[in-house]
């Protein structure tokens, strides 16, 4: 057995140790993992088209998962160290290639966004990875989606997607506006801007005497609703008071306030309603704060 072999191999069976323990510590958190697809991630966040890249090197670290079914990803943990021991021989033959510097055919892969996600080649990012080479070549297809795709695949990611998805395709603004960047934290929210769109449509038929087409007047309550209140909201440097909301949050909740300041008859418009969420978020905190201080007597 040649020196190389045997160094692939121990290779090998240490990267399996290590997915072991990092599996094992999950297991302990109740959050056992395995690599998962992108696969559910992607038809939820609606693919608008795929475009061939070309053979080119990409960095591995930007390799952020798997479009593979199911059941080979479960050969692989999340970092893509082994985790079957019957993989063994075919990860070694390709470290041996490797190391020996034969020329291995391209792996394939999705990039979405600035991530790739591997199509074919999971045991040679693996082999990549452990040998700590920062470049892998590899046929990239360019694909789109109409909503973004976050690195973490959950449910509530999943959701997230699937919900902004469904309205970008009913409101057609990722065609009209693609500067648009409606990202919501939280489910739910995109209904309540979808009921905005309409009462906008609504207005604006009977302002210009026709039936106006949604997507229409989407388009008119980015640029006359919407973009006004994301420059105040700017303007007040919301988001670096409350991290956690996204533009779009802060939108819904502005636009909620403002109704009930002119409810209540007092001054209404963008900048007070955003006076007012930033002064009941400060109670909250310091309610929130005072509870865990009374909890720690």
């Amino acid at each position: 057995m040649g020196v190389e072999r045997i160094r692939a191999i121990q290779d090998f069976d240490s990267a399996r140790a290590r997915a072991f323990w990092r599996n094992l510590r999950t297991i302990l958190t109740g959050r056992a993992q395995r690599l998962r697809s992108m696969e559910p991630m992607l038809k939820a966040a609606g693919v608008e088209g795929r475009a061939a890249g070309g053979v080119r090197e990409i960095p591995i670290e930007r390799i952020a998962g798997s479009v593979a079914p199911e059941v080979k990803t479960s050969d692989f943990d999340p970092a893509f160290l082994p985790l079957n021991r019957r993989m063994r021989e075919r990860w070694t033959r390709i470290y041996q290639a490797m190391v020996e510097g034969d020329e291995l055919p391209p792996i394939d892969v999705y990039k979405v966004d600035d991530r790739y996600y591997v199509i074919d080649g999971h045991h040679r990012v693996s082999v990549a990875r452990n040998l700590g080479r920062p470049t892998i070549n590899a046929r990239v297809i360019n694909v789109r989606t109409r909503a973004p795709l976050e690195p973490g695949v959950d449910a509530e990611s999943l959701l997230k997607a699937a919900e902004y998805a469904a309205f970008l395709e009913t409101t057609q603004l990722h065609r009209t506006r693609p500067q648009a960047r409606l990202e919501c934290s939280r489910l739910g929210r995109y209904d309540a801007i979808l009921d905005h769109i309409l009462g906008h449509a609504y207005f604006l038929s009977q302002e210009q005497h026709r039936q106006v087409p949604l997507q229409e007047a989407a388009a008119s309550w980015y640029d006359h609703v919407y973009h006004p209140i994301a420059e105040a909201i700017r303007k007040h440097r919301v988001l670096e008071r409350l991290p956690v909301w996204t533009e779009a949050d802060v939108y819904v909740e502005v636009t909620r306030r403002w109704l009930e300041l002119s409810k209540e008859g007092g001054p209404a418009g963008p900048n007070p309603a955003i006076d007012a969420l930033l002064a009941e978020h400060a109670r909250g905190w310091w309610r929130r704060r005072r509870k865990i201080q009374l909890s720690d007597k």
